[in-house]
Parts: structure tokens; C-alpha cells; sequence
């Protein structure tokens, strides 16, 4: 051996062996091949090696048998290549391995392998343990991540539920790494890594360790958030139950002020909303220009829609303790709490602005007196008011559509004592509400579970004379209200032949360029946000292709799990790294957990009628005027003796 041989190699010991081993002293990155196969599992044309088999045994215990060759073998997620891992890690450090070295193909390391072969139903927690424990004292080092996935060993044992080696890996570290976040999961820990999985155990050994539960990722999801929804399984499943589980132990772990946060509650459209006020949490404010307070709380509700502020009264003139219908938003004394919508706080010392309109004065002078009334104008001067459904009263029974989106039947009007001010109950239609017509304990009204909203009037539109049909969807009512009012309002205008359409009936046609209720973010173009196969994306083309008929879409996966690079078949339509380009058709992706054929739709119905509104009101007013000119000519003439003074 030369020197440069000897510097490069240490002598070691292979785990489970007595006699030492020539290992190397760098690291290294083992090239990536196909795992050999014996001739009798070839004939039986099996598709993996099997360390059992007594033809693939012989080809291991081979010292020809590379190193590359046996971590392809361990790659392989079979129960009898898992629980045989500890053979495998002898076999690959008996050949000279350094025990931090990686497979070429996943990245991992042997002690990252070893940390999820005790899989429930694959591989042995115990033996994973011991396998564990001896790589640790052999050297291993437990902070390196996978390049790939930029996951620890303890992410790995976090996801498989393998308990054991946590235990083993959190001993090691001191716990001191246990909070460390991993990019592959949003930034997330490996409680919410934990948590997404189902890995009930690994939660609790977490916790125990003092695993941080209120720690939150870059979507803002603290670990008991990224539980998966149990409303997709199946009411009697094992499944079902071990969701119920995982909730409970991270909940019970939270601070109390934070165990019962409103589930869609969003932290940063609240700190918006306040730096746009110029406020923030501890602020003292006054209330509808009344009460003072301390601001401590701004964000959505569980009793009602939009964004609410939740105030701590100085004096105790409140409502509730800062809780309401089960809901803990901020804690504070008995009856000193208080919501109130965003619209009517203000910084206490903040100049008032005044409701009242100046008043202008107008220069007058004194005429005899003309009889007017049989005068009418030839310019419709937009002073006179339409009557329309936008100022109609809005009573129990009537059918209205609630912030553009759910439509119901007002059951309620009245005062409440979860806030002040006029509410609005509606029984909606579908289960798309929040409560059953009760909040905190006091009953407003009865229907179904989830059938139930509070709304202030702002918040709710009536429908008018037409009643719709509970087959009807939710952009046919939205678009429907207001189309009633602009047919009512047209056919205003055209029943007065001196009228011309006046101009806010042209910025009413122009307001018509998106669907009621419909989200400005909601919206399928070219740079928007969206979810396809259960992977974030940018939209980066809108349009036909040559492969199949209809609207497609070109996606950018922000990860390498497309298909292309946004060319197919020769033909490029749109330019992305390789594998993270999509075409998929819009009914594939999803804004805001809204279909996008259902956007797309909604968008190209709402152009169609404003341009079919937009002609409409040109060929009206091109009418008007020509009606207009040719009785003031008339009237210069003096031909016209009934519309002369």
C-alpha cells in the first residue's frame, strides 16, 4: 500500500465483527446501478433480490459483489430486504465503506436507511434500533440530510413512525436538533412531519422530548394543522380513529391561548389588514366610537364571515370573555369582550372622519316662477335614481345570496350577543355554514347542522322576484342577481325614448368583468398560483394544443414530478426545467380548492355578457342620440309646438 493509500483509509471495525477493516477516510457518493439477481429468481422471473434465497445469499456473501450493488439491494422496500438490513450494513462496511458515505440515486446514508427499515408492516423497530445505536457509536454522523429530500435521520424515523430510533436518535443529539425544520415539508419539524403522516407514537415521543407543538411551517400550520382531513375516509375506517388521536395529543400539548384558533384562521391577511389600518395587537382603540378597549384580535370567525376584531373593554360592557360558541379567540375578564367588525374600530386619538357630507353653497338668485311639469329633460343628467333591488328592504323569508357565494333564506333579524349591531341569520341551502341558527348556547333561529350563518347586512344581497332551484349552482345565482338588476335597469331606460343611458349604468357594465362572489385570486391566467396532483404550480400557458381538443393548461411544478419541460411532441408551449412541466386540462387543477374548469368557465361566461352589454349599450345610446338630435332640430324650427315654453 503507498502512502497516499494508507492516508486515505483508516482501520475500522464492521458491526457485528470482531476484526478490523481497512474503511475510507472521505466520504464519498456511490454511483448508482440496477441490484444483481440469482439465476433461479431470473427463471422464476421475480423482480427483486431476496436476501433469503439461498442463489441471491451467495451472490452477497460474493466479494466481487460491489458496494453500488448491495445499496441498490437496500433500496428496495420489500419486508425481506428491511429485516435484513443489518446483514446488508455489514456486507457494505466489511468492503471498506466509510459510514457516512451515500447512495448515488437517493442521497441517503446507512444510518438514513437504517432510521426508516422498522416501518410498521416492512421491517423490525428493534432490529432498526440496534442497527441504529451501533452505526452511532461506529461514527455516523445523525445532522447529515439527503440532498433530495433534505430530511435527518429523525425525519425519516418521524414519518415511519419508528419509535425506537427515535429514541435512540434524540439520546444522541440531546434533543438539541428535535425542532429542526425540513424544506421537503414546508419548512416544517419533525412533529409536523409526524403529524401529516399519522405517526401517532412518534408524536407523543416527540412531545415528550419537548418537541415544540406551536412552532409553524411556511404555510403557517402549526403540527395539529397538518393532520389530514377525516372528512375523505370512511366513517368506520382504523384510519378515521387515528386522526381523532393525533388531534387530541397535539391539541391537549398547545398553550391554552392557543388550543382552540379558529381553523381558518390567517395570519398574514390579519397583519395586513392591520398595518393597512396602521394598528396592532395591544393597540388601544375605541369601538364604534364608543367603547375604548385593547385590540386582541383580528382574523375570521367561526359565527360569522369577514374579518372581525376581538376587544378587551376597558370597563366591563362586553359580551363574552373573549371566547364565543366554544371558540377561544383571545382570553380576557367576564364580559369584557367584545367583536366587532374591522370596519367600525379606530386607533384611539385618530381623527375622526365625519359622515356627514360638506355642505356647498350655491350662489341663488330670485325668477318668477315656471311651471315645470310638463317639461322633461333630453339628458338623462344621472341625478334620477332607478328604482332597484339594491334598496329594497331585505325581510324574514326572503331568499338573498350571502357574500356572493351561498344562497339561503333569512330566518333571523336582530340584534345578537356575540356582537353588536343588526344581524342577519340565513338557513343556506347546503351544509356550507357554521352552525345550526345558535351561537353560545343562545339560540336565533332552527335548521340543520351546518345550514346556518350570521351576516350583517353589507354581507348579503336579496335575489330578488326569482326564486332558483336547489339544482341551480353558485355561479348561475351570483350572475343571476345581478343580471335581474341590469335587465331592470335597461329596460328603465329604454321605456323613456328622451332618456340616454346614463353613466352608471356603463359602470355598472364595466363592474360585470368578474362573477359576484368570485375572488380576484380565483382566476385561471398565466402566472397564477394552482394545485395539480396534489403538487403546487405556476401557470405559464392557456390555450389549444396540437395533442387534443379543447383548453389546455401549462403547469410548472415547483418540484421535478411533471412530465416534460413544456414541450410535446416536438412542440414547445411554454419553457420550464426538465419533469416540471404539465398540459393538463383545466378540470385537473385547483385555486383555493375551486375546480378550474369551474373558474374557467365562470370567466369566460362573464366576458361573454359584458361584451354582449357592452354592444347592447352602444346601439342604445347611438339610438338616443339620434332621437335626441332630430327633435332639437325640430324644436329650432319651431315644428314641435307641445315641447315649446
Amino acid at each position: 500500500m503507498t502512502f497516499e493509500e494508507s492516508d486515505s483509509h483508516h482501520t475500522g471495525k464492521v458491526i457485528g465483527s470482531p476484526h478490523p477493516v481497512a474503511t475510507q477516510m472521505r466520504t464519498m457518493i456511490h454511483p448508482c446501478v440496477d441490484p444483481p439477481l440469482c439465476d433461479s429468481c431470473t427463471r422464476l422471473e421475480l423482480s427483486f433480490f431476496d436476501p433469503l434465497c439461498p442463489g441471491c445469499r451467495e451472490i452477497l456473501m460474493n466479494p466481487s459483489t460491489t458496494i453500488p450493488e448491495i445499496y441498490a439491494i437496500m433500496r428496495q422496500w420489500t419486508p425481506q430486504t428491511q429485516q435484513s438490513l443489518a446483514l446488508l450494513v455489514d456486507e457494505i462496511l466489511k468492503r471498506g465503506a466509510n459510514i457516512n458515505d451515500r447512495d448515488g440515486l437517493t442521497d441517503m446514508t446507512l444510518l438514513h436507511y437504517a432510521s426508516k427499515s422498522g416501518a410498521a408492516g416492512i421491517g423490525d423497530p428493534e432490529s432498526a434500533m440496534r442497527i441504529v445505536s451501533m452505526l452511532i457509536d461506529a461514527g455516523a454522523d445523525v445532522n447529515i440530510r439527503c440532498r433530495w429530500t433534505n430530511m435527518t435521520a429523525l425525519h425519516y424515523a418521524a414519518y415511519f413512525d419508528v419509535v425506537p430510533v427515535l429514541k435512540i436518535l434524540l439520546k444522541a443529539t440531546k434533543a438539541l436538533d428535535i425542532d429542526n425544520t425540513c424544506s421537503e415539508f414546508e419548512h416544517g419539524t419533525a412533529l409536523h412531519i409526524a403529524a401529516s403522516n399519522l405517526a401517532h407514537e412518534a408524536c407523543k415521543i416527540l412531545l415528550q422530548n419537548g418537541a415544540n407543538p406551536s412552532l409553524k411551517d411556511d404555510l403557517g400550520r402549526m403540527p395539529v394543522d397538518c393532520v389530514p382531513d377525516a372528512s375523505s375516509l370512511e366513517e368506520d375506517s382504523n384510519m378515521l380513529q387515528l386522526v381523532a388521536k393525533v388531534k387530541k395529543t397535539l391539541s391537549e400539548a398547545l398553550p391554552p391561548s392557543q388550543k382552540q384558533l379558529p381553523p381558518n384562521y390567517d395570519f398574514v391577511q390579519s397583519k395586513v389588514t392591520l398595518q393597512v389600518l396602521g394598528l396592532a395587537l395591544g393597540d388601544k382603540i375605541l369601538v364604534g366610537g364608543v367603547k375604548n378597549g385593547i385590540l386582541r384580535y383580528c382574523g375570521p370567525t367561526e359565527f360569522a364571515p369577514g374579518l372581525w376584531a376581538g376587544v378587551e373593554l376597558d370597563e366591563s360592557s362586553g359580551k363574552n370573555n373573549g371566547s364565543v360558541g366554544g371558540v377561544s379567540y383571545f382570553i380576557c375578564p367576564s364580559n369584557c369582550g367584545i367583536f366587532a367588525p374591522i370596519s367600525k374600530i379606530t386607533k384611539l386619538g385618530a381623527v375622526q372622519r365625519s359622515q356627514t357630507p360638506p355642505v356647498t353653497k350655491r350662489l341663488s338668485r330670485d325668477f318668477a316662477s315656471i311651471d315645470l311639469s310638463r317639461v322633461s329633460a333630453k339628458v338623462n343628467t344621472g341625478l334620477f335614481k332607478h328604482a332597484s333591488v339594491d334598496t329594497e328592504m331585505i325581510e324574514v323569508n326572503d331568499r338573498v345570496v350571502v357574500a356572493g357565494q351561498r344562497k339561503g333564506t333569512v330566518q333571523f333579524i336582530g340584534e345578537t350577543h356575540f356582537a353588536p349591531g343588526i344581524w342577519y341569520g340565513i338557513e343556506l341551502d347546503r351544509p356550507v355554514g357554521k352552525n345550526d341558527g345558535s351561537v353560545g348556547d343562545v339560540r336565533y333561529f332552527s335548521c340543520k347542522a351546518k345550514h346556518g350563518v350570521f351576516a350583517p347586512l353589507t354581507r348579503i344581497q336579496k335575489l330578488g322576484d326569482r326564486t332558483f332551484s336547489s339544482s341551480e349552482s353558485l355561479d348561475t345565482i351570483s350572475w343571476g342577481a345581478v343580471s335581474e338588476k341590469l335587465d331592470r335597469r335597461f329596460a328603465a331606460t329604454m321605456s323613456t325614448p328622451h332618456r340616454t343611458p346614463s353613466k352608471s349604468l356603463k359602470q355598472h357594465n364595466l363592474s360585470l368583468s368578474r362573477t359576484p362572489g368570485q375572488s380576484p385570486a380565483q382566476i385561471l391566467e398565466p402566472g397564477a398560483t394552482v394545485l395539480c396532483n396534489n403538487e403546487l404550480g405556476v401557470i405559464r400557458y392557456i390555450g389549444p394544443t396540437e395533442f387534443g381538443e379543447g383548453t389546455w393548461l401549462g403547469v410548472e411544478l415547483r418540484k421535478p414530478k411533471g412530465k416534460n419541460d413544456g414541450s410535446v411532441q416536438g412542440k414547445r408551449y411554454f419553457t420550464c426545467p426538465p419533469n416540471c412541466g404539465l398540459l393538463v386540462k383545466p378540470s385537473r387543477v385547483t385555486v383555493r380548492g375551486i375546480n378550474g374548469a369551474k373558474i374557467l368557465a365562470e370567466q369566460n361566461a362573464a366576458l361573454i355578457s359584458t361584451q354582449m352589454v357592452g354592444r347592447t349599450s352602444r346601439s342604445s345610446e347611438n339610438l338616443h342620440w339620434s332621437r335626441s338630435s332630430s327633435r332639437e332640430g325640430s324644436l329650432v324650427n319651431g315644428t314641435d309646438s307641445k315641447e315649446k315654453l
